[in-house]
């Protein structure tokens, strides 16, 4: 079995997921940095396992033809029989070591658990990547109280300041003068006969409208914008078909949300974050196969 372990582990370093035929998928995932007492971890990439990925994308089979030299047709037959015999071993023992990378192993429900290894420096990721140590600070105090002592500025000293003040002050006062160019104009008002400015008044009066029209405002509604992935495949098909697989085991609300290079499937979506994270962590915990869902916010 160890053939199809390094070709499972040379795709997982190309690609961000392996879909092993009739028993499930292995998926990349980022770990955030964790910041401890002394270090502080970089973000690692890790290997998560899902068993609801088990439809053949053809990816492992034409990895297996090209390297080993064999038809296409063949190196699916293969992939069956390392499947089969990683099943027997399961179900004999309850727990084998798959490659590199992992362990595989059953619990008491007979779903199949996966375990990670710490180190994952196969993927391209985590090259060169290490802890950063963080030295401890100690502030020694002395243990002498330091004595600070002030000077008082001498007389001359206040002799500028006075006059600097006087001389400041005088810059921004200014004397009130009369502006003649207000007495020399005349006023209109005060040229026009009495009727003909009171009908000025009014005309004025009358031009002005005030619009009491209510304005209405159309209630939209929120889209729903926090979904609950469970799954992140490279191809529109095979996301498609595990969408449908969800969908025939009662989560009829499982849609295809795609992107640029990667279609999630998210089983639920949701209006408010909270609602998310809620269902989310619900769902984690009443289905192992759904442990490492996470919730995507679209801006």
């Amino acid at each position: 079995m160890e053939k199809i372990y390094q070709h499972i582990e040379k795709l997982l370093s190309e690609h961000d997921y392996v879909v092993v035929p009739n028993f499930g998928g292995f998926v990349t995932q980022l770990q955030s940095a964790v910041v401890l007492i002394d270090r502080i971890k970089p973000p690692v990439s890790t290997i998560s396992f899902n068993p609801l990925m088990h439809n053949a994308d053809g990816l492992l089979a034409i990895e297996i033809s090209r390297n080993e030299g064999i038809s296409y047709r063949m190196s699916v037959e293969y992939i069956d029989r390392e499947v089969n015999r990683i099943k027997s071993e399961l179900n004999r023992d309850g727990k084998i070591q798959f490659g590199s990378f992992g362990v595989l192993m059953l619990n008491a429900s007979g779903n199949i658990l996966f375990a990670p290894n710490q180190n994952m420096d196969f993927l391209p990721q985590n090259l060169g990547l290490s802890d950063l140590f963080v030295e401890e600070r100690n502030d020694v105090l002395s243990a002498e109280p330091r004595r600070i002592t002030f000077t008082l500025p001498s007389t001359r000293f206040y002799k500028y300041a006075a006059a600097g003040m006087l001389i400041f002050g005088l810059m921004f006062v200014t004397p009130k003068v009369n502006d003649v160019r207000r007495n020399n104009t005349a006023s209109l008002v005060s040229v026009l006969p009495m009727n003909t400015s009171k009908s000025i008044t009014k005309l004025e009066v009358d031009t002005v409208v005030i619009d009491k029209t209510p304005t209405s405002t159309a209630i939209v509604d929120e889209p729903q914008k926090y979904h609950v992935v469970v799954s992140s495949l490279h191809t529109l098909e095979s996301a498609e078909g595990f969408c449908k697989t969800l969908s025939d085991d009662e989560f009829k609300e499982a849609h295809v949300i795609s992107s640029k290079k990667i279609y999630r499937v998210a089983i639920k979506s949701f209006v408010e974050r909270s609602q998310a994270i809620e269902y989310m962590e619900v769902l984690r915990k009443s289905d192992s196969r759904f442990d490492t869902a996470w919730v995507l916010c679209e801006d």
